[in-house]
């Protein structure tokens, strides 16, 4: 009864999104070399039913010429992430730096997207936030540009995505952050991380477990070959 409760806990944990997905201060760096400075808008994308190509828009100012550019002709982008929070009563802004990079999505390596890369290094953690349907419903993450705005439904949530992938050079990224009722995060990540025998029993007896995704990776990148 106790891990159906604390399953339930974390199935409804409350999400909590950076403004990235509404518009918001950006750099875009095209692979052409321009270097666009404004404000980008990523549109959400749905995890179950894909139908559109993801693109990243930009204007130079809210009342500026819309245009819009796909992942083939992006470098990357830097998102300028502003928010308020209290510290001893009163409320301070506080600014993030978001660096976000064109992934592929699957194993052809045919279908690009976007992700924000959290770790860089051999060995990359990145995330998305996604739109997902379950069980007839559909959860769409609350809105960072409404007030009060709240989602109606939200899994495992960590680093304000709802996709936390690692990511290994010239392969497909594999999400590591949801919970799995048929496999469980050490079997997965044991398979996953047969190329370092040192990081795979560290996993194994559980010296890291799904909530150490970032010291993961910095072990892989520092001590695996």
């Amino acid at each position: 009864m106790k891990k159906i409760l604390f399953i339930l806990i974390i199935l409804i944990f409350p999400l909590q999104l950076s403004a990235q997905y509404g518009w918001t201060n950006a750099e875009i760096y095209l692979k052409n070399g321009t270097v666009l400075k404004g404000e980008a808008n990523l549109t959400m994308m749905s995890k179950d039913i894909n139908l559109k190509k993801e693109k990243v828009k930009f204007r130079t100012n809210k009342n500026g010429k819309k245009s819009k550019y796909i992942p083939e002709e992006v470098d990357y982008i830097i998102f300028t992430i502003k928010s308020q929070e209290k510290e001893n009563g009163k409320k301070i802004t506080k600014t993030k730096k978001a660096k976000y990079i064109p992934i592929y999505l699957n194993n052809k390596q045919t279908k690009l997207g976007f992700a924000e890369l959290i770790i860089d290094g051999k060995m990359q953690l990145v995330g998305r936030t996604v739109s997902v349907q379950r069980g007839g419903g559909i959860m769409f993450p609350s809105d960072p540009n409404v007030p009060n705005s709240k989602p109606i439904y939200s899994p495992f949530y960590i680093f304000n995505h709802n996709e936390i992938m690692f990511l290994k050079e010239g392969e497909k990224p594999e999400v590591f952050n949801q919970t799995s009722l048929t496999k469980s995060f050490k079997k997965r990540a044991s398979k996953y991380f047969k190329d370092c025998p040192i990081l795979q029993n560290k996993i194994k007896n559980k010296d890291f477990k799904k909530e150490d995704l970032e010291a993961i990776v910095n072990y892989y990148n520092s001590s695996c070959n």
